[in-house]
């Protein structure tokens, strides 16, 4: 019969030690690996408008992988979609041909919501990411934005038919104010010219429900070509 003594234990402890160091020394290791795993799967959304003023239609692709099942048209848009946040790709081709017609790195951060918007005409095609900050949730107001995307368009006001102050002035080509509350109903906006004051489009019956949120976007050129998109507007749900 073994007797085990206080010194047998302590030497077989002192043997065991090694291999308590090295297990904690992996449960560390496994550990930081998991959270930087985490930190690398932050996500962010997107979704992709093409407001290019052509009769053209297009395929969206990130990172290689085409985003569309059909090619989108004039005034189409795709789902928001949840991506890995960082550098990413966008590509944009025909609907008949894989060949890169734009070619544009975008940057999203981590939680942050994005629409892309396609913009110009062929010759020289452009995307622009606009970040959608969606952050007010209400049960009694809906909630608006403007963006003009209307090249050759001078500066622009978004009106509720007939008021005389507007719910946005001055936007120029490429920008886009922030959301804000309005209360739920059914409007016509008015777009202006922010010098003058003439109307050039209007968009008409358009039901606004609370706790929503939609961009008003102006599309399309003034001085219309054989292949052109006419000006005119456009509701798009956000959320």
């Amino acid at each position: 019969m073994k007797i085990f003594t206080k010194r047998t234990a302590q030497a077989r402890a002192k043997r065991a030690l090694p291999l308590i160091y090295a297990t904690l020394l992996l449960c560390s290791l496994l550990l930081n690996s998991c959270t930087k795993d985490v930190a690398t799967t932050a996500t962010a959304y997107l979704s992709m408008v093409n407001a290019s003023p052509t009769l053209g239609t297009y395929n969206f692709y990130l990172d290689g992988t085409k985003l569309n099942t059909a090619a989108v048209p004039f005034g189409g848009t795709t789902a928001y979609a949840n991506y890995t946040a960082g550098e990413h790709t966008a590509k944009f081709t025909t609907e008949s041909a894989s060949e890169s017609l734009l070619s544009k790195s975008i940057a999203l951060d981590a939680d942050g919501v994005y629409s892309l918007f396609l913009i110009e005409r062929p010759e020289k095609l452009d995307a622009l990411l606009v970040r959608d900050v969606m952050t007010v949730a209400s049960t009694s107001q809906a909630f608006i934005r403007f963006i003009n995307l209307s090249p050759d368009a001078p500066a622009l006001d978004l009106s509720v038919a007939g008021a005389a102050t507007p719910l946005v002035s001055g936007k120029s080509y490429k920008t886009a104010s922030d959301f804000q509350a309005i209360d739920p109903n059914t409007y016509s906006f008015d777009i202006k010219d922010s010098s003058t004051g003439n109307v050039k489009t209007t968009l008409t019956s358009v039901t606004l429900t609370a706790g929503k949120y939609y961009t008003v976007m102006s599309r399309g050129v003034l001085n219309v070509g054989e292949t052109d998109q006419p000006f005119s507007a456009q509701l798009i749900t956000n959320l």
